[in-house]
């Protein structure tokens, strides 16, 4: 416990860290760097997530496989194993370079909706990318395996995001053009790979001599079910951006990025719990402890949705006047923002509900669904955004759909499974007081003289009257333990 505990701490350090620069990059920093040339900051955007997207594919589940089958083997035989391992992304990785070496010239401007040549100009850097992130996941699986997890969030979380406001800054300040800014954006990618390839050749895990043949199928198989279970939410995740670079324009993904980090920012309490909740229903499932479940499945719930909900009601009453401190192509995001922000509240309620499916005997279930989830995703941003021609609404729309779909069937499944569910009547009291905080502050955009104050106002209210309300209507005895704990004389 020693060790996972010192490992979280650093962990968490780096994630705090990560949320603070990436909010100061995005919302102040990139949008004045970019102002008049959005589709540069759209084509740095679309590049990293076509990148994580064919990096998932051309791993082929093997990160997955590494966790899984490096533990089964004494120190003597792991090598081998690993070398069979590492057939799957090497081939799929060749894959996808020659694909796109070949044939990207004609691939590339179908990913563009003004059919330019923004992206083909770049192609090189497209292709070293996506071989850049490979690696990562590569060498994230075996620094994993060996439990050194917060070198990670220190490489992903503090060197990437604070090269990249460093390199934003600078862009800014007109001290380096776009090209230079882009080379070595794409080149903090590479020693982020460096970084953790050190930090994985100092373990003992080396690649062996000879191949583990008689170990291929089981390695095959389920290095494919990890790479549909596991990398389809991951594409899941990136399609909205791909499909607006597609359809709407590169130009337009920089202020749907703005909105969709707004929205995100209400997940940060479920972000926080997850690893905690997901360690504890792995221990719950694995003791049939069905009563115990349901128990943490409610109350992790109830709270988890309590805090988003206090953070939309704040971001969500102060969105108008903040929005008057981005330059005035980025504005109009309270509608994103929303759709987003509610994603994010749905996802915060069925956490454990979601690791009891996957810690289960039926965590098969979840390939469909994910398979399911990639589909449902393409086919409703096609809709909304193409069909219907909402644009970067409909984009939003899409992905508040897709969670709802999402969500209900697995809310099914576990009930069915289990009999369990993570609904009480506090989520309701919760949802209620919530939105009347935030309607009641939500005041015009230029309330106060300053828009910085009215923002920090309108929020502070809002998210305020929220968790005191709540706590006063028993929605958080947490907390009021909390304080018991602390202060004698406290009510």
């Amino acid at each position: 416990m020693g060790v996972v505990a010192k490992q979280a701490g650093w962990a968490s350090l780096a994630i705090g860290d990560r949320d603070k620069t990436g909010a100061l990059n995005t919302m102040v920093v990139l949008p004045r760097a970019f102002e008049g040339a959005e589709a540069d900051w759209g084509l740095v955007r679309i590049i990293t997530s076509w990148g994580i997207i064919l990096s998932s594919l051309a791993v082929v589940g093997a990160p997955g496989g590494i966790l899984r089958f490096l533990a089964r083997y004494d120190e003597q035989e792991r090598p081998d194993v690993l070398r069979t391992l590492l057939i799957l992304p090497a081939s799929g990785l060749l894959l996808v370079l020659l694909l796109f070496g070949l044939n990207g010239q004609q691939i590339l401007p179908l990913l563009d909706a003004e059919k330019g040549s923004t992206l083909t100009n770049h192609i090189a850097g497209f292709l070293l990318i996506t071989s850049f992130m490979v690696l990562l996941h590569l060498v994230r699986a075996l620094v994993n395996q060996q439990l050194k997890t917060a070198i990670i969030a220190w490489v992903d979380e503090v060197w990437q995001k604070g090269s990249y406001l460093v390199l934003g800054v600078l862009l800014y300040f007109k001290h380096i053009g776009f090209e230079t800014f882009i080379t070595c954006y794409m080149g903090s990618w590479g020693i982020s790979a460096l970084l953790l390839f050190i930090q994985a050749w100092k373990l003992p895990q080396r690649i062996g001599k000879k191949w583990r043949w008689d170990e291929f199928k089981n390695i095959l198989d389920f290095s494919l079910f990890s790479l549909f279970a596991s990398g389809a939410a991951i594409i899941a995740t990136h399609l909205d951006y791909v499909m607006i670079g597609m359809y709407v324009g590169l130009a337009q993904v920089p202020v749907y990025t703005i909105g969709f980090f707004l929205g995100n920012v209400v997940g940060m309490p479920t972000r926080a719990t997850k690893g905690i909740l997901s360690g504890l229903s792995a221990s719950l499932v694995a003791q049939d402890k069905t009563s115990e479940i349901n128990a943490m499945n409610r109350r992790s719930a109830r709270v988890n949705f309590l805090l988003a909900t206090v953070l939309m009601a704040g971001i969500w009453a102060g969105i108008a006047p903040f929005q008057l401190l981005l330059p005035e192509g980025y504005r109009g995001l309270e509608f994103v923002f929303l759709c987003i922000g509610f994603q994010r509240l749905i996802v915060s309620f069925n956490v454990v509900n979601n690791q009891v499916l996957a810690y289960s005997q039926w965590y098969r279930v979840v390939l469909p669904l994910n398979l399911g989830l990639v589909l449902v995703t393409v086919a409703t941003n096609y809709f909304f955004i193409v069909t219907m021609g909402w644009g970067l609404k409909g984009a939003a729309v899409a992905t508040l759909g897709t969670a709802l779909w999402n969500n209900i069937w697995r809310l099914l499944i576990v009930w069915r499974k289990f009999k369990i569910h993570p609904f009480s009547w506090n989520l309701v009291v919760i949802a209620l007081i919530g939105m009347a905080s935030a309607w009641s502050f939500h005041w015009s955009a230029d309330a106060f003289t300053y828009p910085i104050v009215g923002s920090v106002v309108q929020g502070a209210f809002a998210s305020g009257t929220t968790l005191v309300l709540c706590y006063a209507f028993g929605c958080f005895p947490e907390l009021r333990d909390g304080m018991k704990s602390r202060i004698a004389w406290w009510p």
